[in-house]
This record gives structure tokens, sequence and C-alpha cells, in this order.
């Protein structure tokens, strides 16, 4: 933990000192050379900035990097790198109500993402202009296309990789594991880049007013796709809020779904699985008791054995929650994971008793979080089993109950885990089965 610490604190003040190095080196050129453009392009990158839609958790959707790319191709490395520093220091964060500023937010983090955005740009503004200066090749109205590419790519490569290395120290990641979950802001660099250099052509060609004529539209597309977050994320708060009623009706389960959830995405991450579907499956592992709505308290909770009509019911709350999840229309692939997550591997699971890859992998990752936290909690009927027997009954119980495949990596997932002791234990004691 000390290691770790001191690891993380290397780099970010690594990066910072860069950071603010390349900001102190490009102010002198900034304030001489063109201090109202500067202060234009300050401007909107700052605007845009706060205007970033969070689509899930840390997840955010800006259209300042449209403008901070335009700077590489309108303004010298140092100026660059002077806007780019700025833009994140005075940008507004707003975030569950609350806006967060330079002087009421943690400033070592703001610090830390102005100079990763600073270097990042000032570095591809480098390779723009040492491709336009040197290698003779197709111009888009003034505009080196292969310098355009090639700065492009150099960003995508430096600004998720700074963050990447910050993830790795934080939550002792490998490199692959955390570029998964980098997927995401690496598409929306993509995806913004061709404004970036449409709002280059604007201003070099028609000025600042063209730039802001230009950003209008986008911004009203902006708010349309703000009213559909909202709308899904209303959606998904109501469905998560049904889920959390049925947890509520007995505490044994409480927090069930959270921790089903952890163990969930930690075997999907292991499986190499694209950040798209892990996502997908964080969702319903959260949802995936939520069938359970329908089912009397009396037979959720009764401490003796179920009579075969009351087993019926409960394996009843597959189909119950899928068919709640089916009708909200971003829900449907998660409906169809938890209408599954009850299927055996040999077939001999419910509601249709499909088997071995005819379940979807998403289900068979789910059996079997939710097996492991349901043997290791406390019940009605029954104390919490300990860890160690729950690990070997899912080992035990692979190609019968359990997806080998997903065994396997569930097997990885837990031994990175804190009981990192677990291999060894399980060596030199012997531990009976429950069958």
């Amino acid at each position: 933990m000390y290691d770790k610490n001191i690891r993380l604190k290397i780099y970010t003040v690594s990066i910072i000192l860069m950071g603010v190095a390349c900001f102190l080196f490009g102010l002198k050129e900034s304030v001489y050379s063109a201090p109202l453009e500067i202060s234009f392009f300050i401007l909107i990158g700052a605007i845009t900035q706060s205007l970033q839609i969070r689509v899930k958790g840390n997840t955010a959707f800006s259209i300042s990097f449209a403008i901070g790319l335009a700077t590489v191709f309108i303004f010298s490395p140092s100026i660059v790198a002077v806007i780019s520093f700025i833009t994140m220091l005075i940008y507004i964060d707003r975030y569950n109500g609350k806006s967060y500023h330079f002087f009421n937010s943690d400033k070592h983090k703001r610090l830390f993402n102005a100079s990763a955005y600073a270097i990042a740009l000032a570095l591809s503004s480098v390779v723009y202009n040492l491709v336009e200066t040197n290698i003779v090749g197709i111009r888009l109205l003034g505009f080196s296309i292969i310098g355009i590419i090639a700065s492009t790519l150099t960003y995508t490569a430096i600004n998720p990789s700074i963050f990447i290395g910050l993830m790795c120290i934080i939550e002792n990641k490998r490199y692959k594991d955390a570029l998964r979950e980098k997927v995401w802001p690496i598409i929306n660099i993509i995806a913004l880049s061709p404004l970036g250099v449409v709002t280059a052509i604007a201003y070099a060609h028609y000025g600042w007013f063209a730039v802001v004529m230009f950003l209008g539209p986008l911004l009203v597309a902006r708010y349309s796709f703000k009213l559909y977050i909202d709308m899904k994320s209303v959606y998904f708060e109501t469905i998560k809020a049904l889920s959390n009623a049925v947890e509520a009706k007995d505490e044994y389960t409480k927090g069930h779904s959270y921790r089903v959830a952890q163990y969930a995405v930690g075997i999907a991450q292991e499986m190499g699985l694209t950040y798209e579907v892990v996502d997908k499956i964080n969702t319903a592992a959260i949802l995936h008791d939520i069938g359970k709505i329908g089912i009397s308290d009396t037979i959720l909770n009764k401490p003796d054995n179920l009579s075969d009509e009351e087993y019926i019911r409960v394996q009843n709350h597959p189909e119950i929650g899928a068919k709640i999840l089916f009708e909200v229309d971003f829900l449907k692939d998660v409906a169809e994971i938890i209408k599954h997550h009850h299927e055996r591997y040999d077939g001999k699971g419910y509601p249709l008793h499909l088997e071995g890859n005819k379940i979807p992998l998403e289900a068979s990752i789910l059996a079997v979080a939710d097996a492991y936290d349901a043997m290791t909690s406390d019940r009605a009927y029954r104390k919490a089993m300990n860890s160690i027997i729950a690990y070997k009954i899912i080992i035990k119980e692979s190609g019968k109950q359990f997806d080998p495949r997903v065994v396997e990596s569930f097997m990885k997932y837990m031994k990175k885990q804190k009981n990192i002791w677990l291999e060894d234990i399980l060596e030199s004691e012997k531990v009976s089965y429950v069958s």
C-alpha cells in the first residue's frame, strides 16, 4: 500500500510538472502573439467542456476536444499548451446537482487533468507542424491531411495512455484491462476529430464568428442528446428502485445485487469482454432479482423448505424480471440475460432448460457470480458458507452447473482479490463439499 502511494505521487506529480512546464513555456508567446484569439478559444473550450454530458458514472461526453484539436492546426505547440491548460482549469463541472470549479474542487486532480490535456495536445501540435513542414501531401483547404491524421493519432495514443497509467497504479490493473475501460473516450476522440478539422477551417477562412455559428447546431444536438440520456437515467433509476425494494423486503439479501455486479464485472473483464458487454453485465447483475417483486414475502423469507408449488413460483422470477425489463427499450438485451441466469450448463436449470453454449455467455457469468454471493451470504434458512467452501463448489460444478470458461475466469479473478491466499489454503486443506 505504501509503495503504491509513492508510485501514485511520483506519477501524478511528474505529469503535473510536465504540464505546468508546457504552460509556462508558452505563456510569454501567448501574451505577445494573439491574446484575443487565444482568449476566444479558451472561452469556447471552457464553455463546451462545462456543457459535458455524463453518460454513466465518470464517463462523460463533451465536444470540447473538437475545439482543442482545432487549436492544434491553428496555433504553435506552445500556444496550444496554454489554451488547453487554462481551459481545463477554469471550466465548471456539474455533477449530482452541484457545480464544481477550480476553487471548490480537488486542485491536484484539476492540475493533473489540465496537464494531461495540455501535454497531449501540445505534442499533437508538434507532430502536425513537423508533418506539415517536412512532408508534401494532399491538403484540405490549406491544412495537411497527413498532418491531421498523424496529430489525431498522437492525441489518441497519449491522452488515454496517461489515464490508463493512472488506473493501473490506483486499481492494480493490467494495461489491457484498463485500456478496455477507455474504449468510450477513444471512440469520442475519433468521432469528434472531423469536427475539430471543420472548426479550424471555419476559423481560418471566416474568423471567430463562423466558429460560433458552427457550434450553434452542435449545442442544439447536445441538448437533444442530454434529454435522451436523462430519460434513460430516469428509466434505469426507477427500475433500480424496484430492485432495491425487493432487497429491502429481506434483510439478508441487502447489497446482494451490488456484490453480484462486482463479481460479474470482474469475471467479464478477466474474460476480455468489451466495455459495452461488461457494462451490460453490470446492469443485469444489479437488476437480476427484480422478478422477485412478484413473489410474496412469506415465500422469500421462509426459513423451512419450500413446497413444490412455492418452488415453482420462485423459479418464475427470472421470467417475471425479463418481462418487466423487456418493456424498457434500452434494457431488452439485459432482460435476455436475466431471463437465463438460472440456466445450468448441463441443461437442468430453468426456465427453458438451455444447455452448454446455447446459454448466453453473459447469463453464465451472472450465474456464477450470483451463486458465489448467495453461498457466502446469510439467508433466512441458513448461515453464510465459508468462502473457501463456496469457491471449491463453484470449481466442482464446472461443466455441470456452470460454464467451464466462466469458472476458469472466476478462479483467476478471485486469486487477484483480497483473498489472494486462497490457493495456498486450498492446497493445504481438505475441504468437504456441500451437495
